[in-house]
């Protein structure tokens, strides 16, 4: 499997992960805490892969552009992930999404 590929962490994965140990890369060595709000399923393009968008919440009075971030989660891996910003949620947070397809191993 491509190195690449297997770097990135599963739907499953990151749907049971601690919604409150995300850090998002804003600057060389800047973070912010941010916090996952949802990981939705979406439609790979066959078998072999599987996709699926992530949104994490930003703290309030923060908003970010679109960018590539490095997003580092709970268990200290990270992801270089080109992110989107979304509609503010309800209590005024802005969203930043990432939408992920990956190739998934042959035991998976």
């Amino acid at each position: 499997m491509n190195p690449i590929s297997s770097a990135i962490p599963s739907r499953a994965d990151l749907a049971g992960a601690d919604p409150a140990g995300f850090v998002l890369q804003v600057a060389p060595e800047q973070g912010i805490r941010v916090t996952l709000v949802d990981v939705r399923e979406g439609v790979a393009m066959n078998d072999r892969f599987e996709c699926y968008s992530l949104m994490i919440a930003l703290p309030l009075g923060v908003a970010m552009m679109q960018e590539v971030y490095r997003l580092f989660g709970p268990d200290g891996r990270h992801w270089d992930l080109l992110m989107t910003p979304l509609l503010p949620d309800p209590d005024g947070r802005h969203i930043l999404e990432a939408v992920i397809h990956r190739e998934v191993s042959a035991t998976a």
